[in-house]
């Protein structure tokens, strides 16, 4: 019987795939027909066996419940019983008490002033300088709930203080603390060109900040004299850090590279602190350390009132031999070490008046007479290039306030404007590599002043 089957539907099949036999097109219309039957009476046992809906059929019955909801009364009393709290933020202002400031936070609270006033840490609000900004937080009755102040730091973090109150409002606890908080860290870019108004001018035209000037003079001050050398037409590039919280600016820090294009002479620093150390210095963009052993000058901001060498004394009048150089500056302008040493003698010598005399390495020796008065110090302590040691003045042989500056080497004068800078040797092998590695990116930086006039851009 199955092998009688398979020969019916073989020959069945033959006949509907060949349309050249005769029953070809009767066999498909008769398979056409029997598959959409079974298609309808599937349909018909489905929509048979599928219940009534009230959407579909209006005389089905319906069926009405009540839902429980939920008791939102506690809630809401919660919400109604809260306190709302407003924050205003005020800067401080010259003559300013912690009792003005407060009232303009919009604080009424006796208490919360009386702590301020006694604890040593919240104190720290009368160190604010005009301009900072104080945030304060009070409820519905203008009572202290918290109080922001930033006490400064550098461009990295800031140091925040923070006074809460804690417990009852009717018997408020105060507590201060001063925490640290990291900044976001942006570099600026800054470049511009000398004009006939100077240095100073220039600075100001370009937006410079007077921080990062201060900055400049002391990475240059042994090649450059900013009084004098600086001239029209000179170039400076700049980038430098900028210190930035919520999007507000907090302070900047340190200058990161920097090119001064003097007499058509290149000077270049970049900050780098080698990797392991928490020491960092200037150094040129080959690599080459920018500290000198010897700062050219002792006193910024003076002129040479007398150089080295022979001249008429101007107080014996006759001609004689001018062992240093004078700078004349006002009386009290500060007198900076121009090299690491020790104090051989503070005090008092005929015709030098006030003197300070360091003792350096290799038997170099300065000499620093005439002063008004000397910073603290006494025989055999270390000072630091660019420490301050005294003041200027007009003691001793002086017919007017200045600086007498004497460089000596195994006690022979010679003159401080003549010697020549002692260069480091340059970075090299694996040092330099990671010199090269880690400036890098303040590098391009250069790079892109040099390409672009930039006036004022940040990343």
């Amino acid at each position: 019987m199955w092998s009688r089957l398979r020969e019916v539907f073989a020959r069945e099949l033959v006949v509907l795939v060949d349309p050249t036999n005769a029953l070809h097109a009767r066999r498909r219309k008769q398979l056409t027909a029997a598959v959409g039957t079974v298609f309808t009476l599937g349909m018909a046992a489905a929509m048979g066996v599928a219940p009534r809906s009230a959407f579909d059929d209006p005389q089905a019955p319906r069926v009405r419940e009540a839902i429980r909801l939920p008791d939102l009364r506690t809630q809401l009393e919660q919400l109604t019983e809260t306190d709302a709290t407003f924050v205003r933020e005020e800067r401080m202002q010259r003559g300013d008490t912690i009792a003005s400031l407060l009232k303009r936070l919009g604080v009424d609270d006796p208490d919360a002033q009386a702590f301020i006033r006694r604890n040593t840490t919240a104190r720290g609000l009368f160190d604010l300088n005009p301009g900072q900004t104080v945030q304060a937080e009070v409820d519905e009755n203008n009572l202290l709930v918290s109080l922001q102040a930033n006490l400064g730091g550098d461009a990295n973090a800031s140091r925040e203080l923070v006074i809460e109150r804690a417990g009852d409002p009717a018997d408020p606890v105060y507590k201060a603390r001063v925490q640290s908080v990291k900044n976001e860290l942006h570099y600026e870019m800054l470049s511009g060109a000398i004009a006939s108004g100077g240095f100073f001018k220039a600075m100001d035209a370009a937006n410079v900040p007077d921080e990062i000037v201060q900055q400049m003079l002391s990475i240059f001050s042994g090649v450059i004299d900013f009084h004098h050398d600086i001239t029209s037409g000179d170039r400076f590039r700049i980038v430098y850090e900028a210190g930035f919280r919520d999007g507000a600016f907090v302070r900047n820090g340190r200058v990161m590279a920097v090119e001064l294009i003097n007499h058509n002479q290149l000077h270049q620093a970049l900050w780098y602190a080698p990797e392991g150390s928490k020491q960092g210095a200037y150094y040129t963009f080959d690599g080459r350390s920018m500290k000198r052993p010897f700062l050219r000058s002792p006193v910024e901001f003076s002129r040479v009132s007398s150089g080295f060498g022979g001249r008429d004394h101007p107080l014996h009048h006759h001609w004689a031999q001018h062992k240093g150089v004078d700078f004349a500056a006002p009386t009290g302008t500060k007198v900076m070490a121009t090299g690491d040493g020790e104090v051989e003698f503070v005090g008092q010598q005929n015709g030098y008046g006030n003197i300070v005399i360091l003792k350096h390495h290799s038997g170099y020796s300065t000499y620093y007479a005439h002063l008004s008065g000397f910073a603290t110090m006494k025989r055999g302590q270390h000072v630091s290039q660019g420490e301050v040691i005294g003041y200027v003045g007009q003691t001793g042989w002086a017919t007017g306030p200045h600086l007498h500056y004497e460089f000596r080497v195994n006690d022979v004068p010679l003159n401080p404007l003549a010697i020549a800078a002692l260069d480091t040797p340059a970075l090299s092998g694996p040092a330099r590599q990671q010199f090269l590695s880690y400036t890098s990116e303040m590098l391009s930086r250069i790079n892109a002043l040099r390409t672009y006039n930039v006036a004022s851009a940040s990343n």
